[in-house]
């Protein structure tokens, strides 16, 4: 099945659709449970350009989980994943990539790095039947001793951090300590972690952003009174205090959920999401300030898009990447360039797998490539791979000159 989006295929970019219409709108929209006793299809996207080779970063028994790729400002390449319920991280050298130092014990990493080339994460782990958010900085040659920044009564899980101008560190998290699915926010003014519930919020799965001015943009998923689905939330936070929490998928009757964030350098927010309705899976986007954001599109065309991640190059090109898993397993791209009215470029397969692939994550570096890690897996065997893409080629502008 395929939506009005793929309707051209060309790389100076195609419309997008508002996301409504891929349901309410669309000749294309299912009328019925797609018959999953049919040959896969052929990929619905185009053939990825500008990819390096694949690289296999680790392969085993092991359950391998949460993978993340960051990028430092002077190029190098660390990846952090959750190998058998341990953290275990490498990095790009000169010769390759290092041999992977197991770290602590540890599930749902998150990684920053800063713009000093420090990495900073937040993580999960488990001590006496406690699960708690810790956080550990890495400044070569070695990692900080884990501090536990949590400290509630409940199970706290899903960290997201983000490292402000200046080294102010944020990390939101879920929690139940107060009876039900709640986001907690600690930051360390002057080196001192203080922490709290976001007030009037209930959610699950935060994810944080912040910009060039500090201000912390947080989005989650949590249902509205009276309804059955979840929709993806936003609020923003400066120092004062927290803004209202603002709707932006606003989506009756579909579940919203698995939002990431992004922030370019002009201070607009990306947000991107996955949208279900009777079993089909979208990838939508909207981006905008406080108070003022662009209506959801869709940017997925097969049925089956979930997990994306959403990053800004520094040439404002927004990338989002997601995962498709209607026929083995796709990793999927698909790009604009800076400018806000720019065309979507056809999403185009990064990777195409014969098997499942389990999660993505997505970083660029300080000249514009873009790193992609995933897991991908069978019942015996688990494979995290990264790969490559160069640079977003900037047209080339030719202004006529009178002669005379």
């Amino acid at each position: 099945m395929m939506y009005p989006l793929s309707a051209a295929n060309n790389e100076d970019g195609v419309p997008v659709v508002p996301l409504e219409d891929v349901w309410t709108h669309s000749p294309h929209a299912p009328e019925h449970e797609t018959d999953r006793s049919e040959p896969p299809a052929p990929p619905p996207y185009a053939e990825g350009t500008g990819w390096q080779e694949v690289e296999v970063i680790r392969e085993g028994n092991n359950l391998v989980r949460w993978p993340n790729v960051v990028v430092g400002p002077d190029g190098r390449v660390h990846i952090i994943w959750t190998e058998d319920g341990w953290l275990w991280y490498t990095h790009r050298q000169a010769d390759g990539w290092a041999p992977p130092k197991r770290l602590f014990m540890g599930i749902q990493p998150h990684v920053m790095v800063d713009e000093d080339g420090a990495l900073h994460m937040a993580f999960v782990h488990e001590f006496g039947r406690r699960w708690q958010v810790y956080y550990t900085r890495y400044s070569e040659p070695m990692w900080s001793l884990p501090y536990e920044i949590s400290r509630t009564p409940g199970i706290s899980q899903n960290p997201s951090l983000w490292v402000a101008p200046g080294g102010h560190i944020h990390v939101v998290w879920e929690d139940d300590s107060t009876g039900y699915a709640g986001i907690y926010h600690a930051h360390n003014p002057e080196g001192i972690w203080i922490n709290a519930p976001v007030p009037g919020v209930r959610g699950r799965r935060p994810a944080l952003a912040g910009d060039a001015e500090g201000t912390v943009h947080l989005v989650w998923e949590s249902p509205l009174a009276q309804e059955r689905w979840d929709d993806i939330y936003h609020a923003q936070w400066t120092g004062a205090g927290w803004s209202l929490p603002e709707n932006i998928s606003d989506s009756p009757g579909r579940a919203s959920a698995q939002a990431a964030v992004a922030t370019d350098k002009e201070g607009i927010v990306h947000i991107v999401w996955r949208e279900v309705h009777e079993r089909t899976g979208v990838i939508a986007y909207s981006y905008g300030r406080y108070a003022s954001w662009r209506k959801p599109v869709a940017l997925s065309v097969a049925e089956a898009a979930e997990s994306p991640c959403v990053v800004v190059g520094p040439d404002e090109s927004v990338h989002v990447i997601w995962r498709d898993s209607q026929s083995g397993g796709w990793v999927v791209h698909r790009y604009r360039r800076g400018s806000e009215d720019a065309v979507w470029h056809t999403a185009q397969v990064a990777y195409l797998a014969p098997r499942r692939i389990s999660q993505v994550s997505a970083a660029t570096g300080p000249d514009g490539s873009l790193h992609v890690v995933w897991v991908e897996e069978n019942k015996h065997n688990q494979v995290l791979a990264y790969r490559m893409r160069e640079p977003v080629k900037q047209r080339k502008q030719y202004i006529p000159v009178a002669m005379g």
